[in-house]
């Protein structure tokens, strides 16, 4: 059993359901999932932990209640424990999975809406997919080199209509190329974070074009005759390949599909955790694979952007 009230956690910890057992779900529910060190509703002043009161407020007017309106916590909300108390984790996992099924059982809905913001983007992703996440055990020790294994369930693509994933790093964060970083930060983790390799950050700008600077190096050092072709083949194939995060890297297999029938990216190129080119590896980290709508603000900050673009979160859920 899962306690998705988090009553220890306060009132502000989860929101949704009905007010009566003959209330109708008229709409599309819509589940919210939150980022690290966020939760469920606004709690505190501080830009980071306003969790999804404003949108809530927003959809009710609207004409959306409670019934169709979904928000659990899943994290102690201390923004000390960022970097050094959460990752991709199974047992966080386990819980949104969980939570996204009995919404599903509760509403008796053919289809939910999933708006994530940040982590909570790489969150709901793994919801949908599920299968085995081979990223960390349920014991707390995210920092083990051995991960475990836990299996969500089958995949539930069908059931999600629109996926809006909000200032997510779908290719890693820069702030997490740094070897202390990845030492010391369940969050910047090789296998359950969201590291990426320096070369990825290090020039985001011209990646590409050094990428393809090197390819061109390469190439004509093999065609001179200077290596044999086996040789060759493993360098190019070692230079084209995008070193992150394991977790991030299963979760953008290209053979896995969408992640939703509709699939929505924003993000900010004020963000200062994701950085103002949201370049890594010459893509846009924000972006989810397979997106079928993407945009980007140029004046909202990385938290502020979950609540000041719920207009446009609108357009796209108003089905």
């Amino acid at each position: 059993m899962y306690d998705f009230a988090s009553s220890a956690l306060g009132s502000q910890a989860s929101y949704g359901g009905k007010t009566g057992p003959e209330q109708r779900v008229a709409k599309v529910p819509i589940v919210f999932i939150h980022g690290n060190s966020d939760g469920a509703l606004a709690d505190g002043a501080e830009e980071w932990a306003q969790g999804w009161s404003a949108n809530i407020e927003h959809f009710q007017r609207m004409d959306y209640t409670s019934a169709e309106l979904y928000a659990i916590t899943y994290g102690d909300r201390m923004l000390a424990n960022a970097l050094t108390s959460r990752s991709v984790n199974c047992s966080i996992l386990l819980r949104l999975r969980r939570f996204v099924e009995a919404v599903l059982i509760y509403t008796n809905a053919k289809q939910i809406h999933i708006v994530a913001h940040s982590m909570g983007v790489t969150l709901a992703r793994k919801v949908i997919q599920g299968g085995f996440a081979h990223i960390g055990g349920d014991s707390g020790d995210e920092k083990s080199a051995s991960p475990s294994k836990c299996h969500l369930g089958n995949p539930i693509r069908h059931r999600v209509h629109t996926l809006v994933g909000i200032a997510g790093a779908n290719y890693g964060l820069c702030l997490c190329t740094a070897n202390l970083a990845v030492l010391s930060s369940p969050a910047c983790n090789k296998e359950i974070g969201f590291w990426t390799h320096s070369d990825g950050c290090a020039a985001a700008m011209t990646y590409k074009h050094q990428a393809e600077r090197r390819r061109f190096e390469e190439k004509k050092h093999c065609d001179d005759g200077k290596s044999v072709e086996t040789e060759c083949q493993s360098k190019e194939e070692e230079e084209e390949e995008e070193q992150y995060a394991t977790v991030l890297r299963e979760l953008n297999t290209p053979d896995k599909g969408k992640d939703a029938h509709f699939v929505v990216s924003l993000w900010s190129s004020a963000d200062a955790i994701i950085g103002p080119t949201n370049l890594v590896w010459g893509r846009p980290t924000s972006m989810i694979p397979h997106s079928d709508n993407s945009t980007i603000y140029t004046e909202h900050s990385h938290y502020s952007i979950k609540w000041m673009t719920v207009d446009d979160q609108f357009a796209f859920l108003d089905t």
